[in-house]
């Protein structure tokens, strides 16, 4: 198994600027729903997870994210990665 690291980013049930309390109500909600391998912060009105997910493959490992994210009751806006998350570095 691989780890493989990208960012989801949420929209959800928000107005605005997160307060302390959605976050922290958020935060609890989304490792309830098994996103414990990622770091949570405010994204404009949203929420970004910064993933680093093991699975078999990347595909695998962003799919499983989803489905714990939809779980907890949010939306996934985007996904974003780097390029070394889906093409490996060459040696010159």
């Amino acid at each position: 198994m691989t780890e493989y690291h990208f960012r989801l980013i949420l929209s959800g049930p928000f107005t605005g600027q997160l307060s302390d309390e959605e976050l922290l109500d958020a935060t609890d909600a989304l490792g309830a729903a098994g996103c414990d391998d990622c770091s949570i912060s405010a994204h404009g009105g949203g929420l970004e997870l910064e993933f680093d997910r093991v699975h078999q493959s990347l595909e695998e490992a962003i799919a499983s994210a989803i489905h714990d994210v939809e779980r907890a009751g949010y939306v996934v806006e985007r996904i974003q990665m780097d390029r070394d998350a889906v093409l490996p570095i060459r040696s010159p």
